[in-house]
């Protein structure tokens, strides 16, 4: 095939990929993000309970930045808790140990997620549950090497507590920015030929690679793109905590309730991580009010029903049963 016939394909497959998608549906999804972070920016002078709103954005951000992994290009990274670690350790490290200001700290957090991405390159080479089992692994030798650092570069097994910058106020605002950011990239990426080439690689990365995809170039560049916004987001948490230690920013469960937030939402679209995370979010905050001691029972089990009922996500499932909203969601 020759290479104005490959373009043609792309182009063609691209416009019909594209067609259900409405200049209003783009103007609507665009205006209710505005609307929920101008809410979100206000919270800090009519809110008492910042917390929650801190950790809702940065659930949503986690959820989106693994969907663009998970749900774009196929990859399970059950150890995606390790960028958001290195994160956390770098922010804290750099602004306590070095005096470094929270905005360069924060773009430390964010070279050395894309540094240990690099460094982690070579497993995407695997597939399935090969890579998640190995990416698990890595994560897990990532937290022990952290810990056995002496104290003076990284804290030890205790730590760093973070005394030379102490602002809940602009880790919040950060995070808002960050959230929208991650958002307006899975929003540009579903509506561009880059998204659509993703989709072609994690249907059938043979047959995207024979109509002259890169799929080694694309995978790395979303793995990167996803790395990013989790170091970025875990070095923001290390400024609003201003508490870190290996178990706390290496938790599994950092992981875990990322992807389970953008599956039940629905993996592979840009809507899904922000209803599932928001609605996840709110669901535990009220199970843990009212049930304190059987909060993980409960929210398991419901978790569990939910994917049985609805394997798709709540997006795949309003899909499947109303197709005409297919191009109000994306």
């Amino acid at each position: 095939m020759s290479q104005a016939a490959v373009q043609n394909t792309r182009k063609e497959a691209y416009r019909r990929a594209s067609s259900r998608l409405t200049r209003s549906s783009l103007l609507i999804w665009n205006a209710t993000l505005a609307a929920l972070f101008a809410v979100a920016a206000m919270m800090p002078s009519a809110s008492n309970s910042l917390s929650f709103w801190f950790y809702l954005l940065q659930w949503i951000t986690l959820a989106t930045a693994v969907n663009l992994v998970a749900g774009l290009v196929g990859y399970l990274p059950f150890g995606f808790v390790a960028f958001f670690g290195i994160g956390s350790y770098a922010a804290a490290v750099l602004t306590q140990f070095h005096g470094v200001s929270a905005g360069w700290s924060i773009c430390g957090a964010a070279t050395a997620g894309a540094a240990l991405a690099l460094l982690f390159a070579p497993t995407m080479r695997l597939s399935g549950v090969f890579f998640s089992i190995v990416s698990l692994s890595l994560s897990i030798v990532l937290k022990s090497l952290v810990s056995i650092l002496p104290e003076h570069v990284a804290g030890g097994s205790s730590g760093v507590t973070i005394t030379a910058i102490k602002d809940p106020a602009l880790a919040y605002y950060l995070m808002v920015a960050l959230c929208l950011v991650s958002l307006a990239i899975a929003t540009l990426i579903a509506v561009t030929p880059y998204g659509l080439r993703l989709k072609a690689i994690r249907d059938d990365a043979g047959a995207a690679a024979m109509i002259g995809i890169n799929v080694t170039r694309l995978r790395l560049s979303v793995w990167l793109l996803s790395a990013t916004i989790a170091s970025t987001c875990g070095g923001i948490e290390a400024l609003y905590s201003s508490v870190i230690d290996p178990s706390a920013s290496f938790n599994m469960l950092i992981s875990a309730k990322a992807i389970i937030y953008a599956a039940l939402g629905g993996l592979g679209t840009v809507m899904g991580p922000l209803l599932g995370a928001l609605l996840m979010s709110v669901v535990d905050e009220l199970i843990w009010a009212r049930f304190p001691i059987a909060n993980l029972f409960i929210l398991g089990a419901l978790i569990s029903l939910t994917v049985l009922s609805m394997p798709g996500g709540m997006i795949g499932w309003l899909l499947d049963r109303h197709p005409r909203f297919r191009r109000w969601f994306f």
